[in-house]
């Protein structure tokens, strides 16, 4: 009698729970487009344990989803197909998407589809070279990004040695002031603008910090004290001057380094929005089943574009910053005061 009745309760406890409220998702299989077919069978089990792992969703049985498939061929291929025998498996959701490869490089692309009507939720895209293991951690990432967009965030751990009381803006919203007791979390993975004013120090540094999912990035930002101005002593009936100790070149620099600055924004906006043109098309065409083995050049420009626009921006802010402080050291030394 003991026996049974722990039998029983063993049984009820590996039982799911009648009240479990979380979504069923059904995982389709990868469909390959020039990977070769043990990377493809090597992401499709990484997906499928990183979605049985995630405490979100519920996997559907992958036994009843490849029943429902078998009943139209090249299902998994059409999404009103899909959705239909998703939901016929018990699913509410369902993950469908590509691996391909041209050349060297890669792209994933994993689309979240709601399983009553067919529409399409959410997409990721992400084109990924070097070694396999890269494709990995991008699904790891992926199915956060799908069915967990409020964990899919990073952090900034920043420090600003010997400046207390610096005021840190983070994209151009005041985040806190120097020292941090804690990083900076809850951030969207991707490129960050960091920015540091020492107040009454006449002092500021930008800089682009690059955030990584489930990861805490870590900035140094160092300031450079200024040289303090000694005050002049004005005789009675004598207004007060200072020395002009401006440098016949200084303007002219602080001038083409804040141009430039500018110029090389507008750059980085370019290669940005060509970068993000060209990806939109490669996915298109990737949807439609269209892409060619002339495509891998395409997929190398969206990277290259895109490092293209990194570098322009950094290149920008620190044009901007050198050209701002010399102008301002520039009218300083004129006598000019704010």
């Amino acid at each position: 009698m003991l026996a049974a009745l722990a039998a029983l309760v063993l049984a009820a406890g590996n039982a799911p729970s009648v009240h479990d409220t979380r979504p069923v998702v059904a995982l389709l299989p990868l469909r390959p487009l020039g990977v070769p077919p043990e990377l493809v069978h090597s992401l499709q089990v990484t997906l499928h344990n990183e979605l049985a792992n995630l405490p979100e969703a519920r996997l559907a049985s992958d036994k009843e989803v490849a029943d429902q498939l078998h009943h139209e061929t090249d299902c998994e291929a059409k999404i009103t197909c899909a959705a239909l025998a998703a939901g016929r498996a018990g699913a509410r959701q369902l993950i469908m998407g590509t691996a391909s490869q041209l050349g060297d490089a890669f792209m994933i692309d994993l689309k979240l589809i709601d399983a009553r009507t067919a529409q399409e939720l959410r997409r990721t895209t992400h084109p990924v070279s070097g070694s396999q293991d890269a494709l990995i951690d991008v699904l790891r990432e992926a199915v956060v990004q799908l069915l967990a967009p409020a964990r899919f965030v990073g952090a900034i751990q920043i420090d600003v040695p010997g400046v207390p009381g610096a005021l840190l803006y983070l994209d151009g919203k005041l985040a806190g002031t120097t020292p941090l007791e804690k990083p900076l979390e809850g951030l969207s993975p991707g490129p960050h603008t960091l920015r540091v004013v020492a107040e009454g120090r006449a002092q500021e540094a930008s800089a682009f910090v690059d955030v990584r999912f489930g990861a805490t990035t870590r900035a140094r930002i160092e300031l450079q004290p200024i040289l303090a101005t000694v005050p002049t002593l004005a005789l009675p009936g004598a207004s007060p001057t200072e020395p002009d100790r401006r440098k016949p070149w200084m303007r002219p620099v602080a001038l083409t380094a804040l141009g430039l600055g500018a110029a090389s924004a507008v750059a980085a906006i370019a290669f940005q929005a060509k970068a993000y043109a060209t990806a939109g098309d490669l996915n298109r065409r990737e949807s439609l089943n269209q892409l060619q083995p002339g495509d891998a050049a395409a997929f190398h420009e969206v990277q290259s574009d895109t490092h293209l626009a990194r570098g322009f921006y950094v290149t920008s802010a620190i044009l901007a910053v050198a050209g701002a402080g010399l102008l301002y050291w520039d009218l300083r030394a004129g006598g000019f005061h704010f």
